[in-house]
């Protein structure tokens, strides 16, 4: 196999194309820092906190439903 495998995010319920693509982009900028080593050990932390947010649908339907409040 060569290279990285893709970086996928899969689209939650309800969400709009907007923010998906959003999102999406945001989860792909930080795996790619990850896979190419560019992430201090203090930034890596954080970067894998909100990583696990965006990836959470949990997390996104609260975060709309306080938006939308």
């Amino acid at each position: 196999m060569d290279g990285w495998p893709p970086v996928n995010c899969r689209r939650f319920d309800g969400e709009g194309d907007l923010d998906f693509r959003r999102r999406s982009a945001r989860v792909s900028e930080i795996v790619t820092a990850f896979r190419f080593g560019r992430v201090e050990y203090d930034e890596g932390e954080r970067l894998e906190r909100e990583l696990d947010k965006l990836q959470s649908p949990a997390y996104y339907h609260r975060y709309e439903m306080s938006a939308r409040h």
